[in-house]
């Protein structure tokens, strides 16, 4: 009987104390997915300079989080493998892509590739 009071309790205390962790992981996450969804905003204004910018914060919110809960890629890519290293990567190339089409002034571009980027931080939340 106290042995499962003891396992009770000591699963308690692992779920609070890792519970700012997970905070700060979503947190940064949901920073990046507002900043991704102001840049497709301003990309469809006509923004790019603001896209841009946009953009720049979602990235800076990414590389938090990566460096929060690293995340080892296998030595060999193979596809399907490690899901959320495919979208981490998908998602960093479309910001890429995103602030390129910024800085030549192509707002709308701009904004298509932001809300791909989106698409695939989400797609990497989930894939968890």
């Amino acid at each position: 009987m106290k042995t499962m009071y003891f396992s009770f309790l000591m699963g308690l205390l692992t779920i609070a104390g890792n519970s700012p962790l997970i905070y700060a992981q979503d947190k940064h996450a949901q920073e990046a997915e507002q900043h991704l969804e102001q840049a497709v905003e301003s990309g469809e204004k006509g923004d790019a300079k603001a896209a841009g910018s946009h953009t720049e914060e979602a990235k800076q919110h990414v590389m938090e989080e990566n460096t929060e809960t690293p995340y080892t890629q296998p030595a060999k890519h193979i596809t399907g493998e490690n899901p959320k290293a495919e979208h981490d990567n998908a998602t960093f190339d479309e910001m890429r892509k995103a602030q390129g089409h910024a800085k030549k002034g192509e707002a709308s571009e701009a904004a298509g590739h932001a809300k791909n980027a989106s698409t695939h931080l989400k797609e990497k939340e989930q894939s968890k």
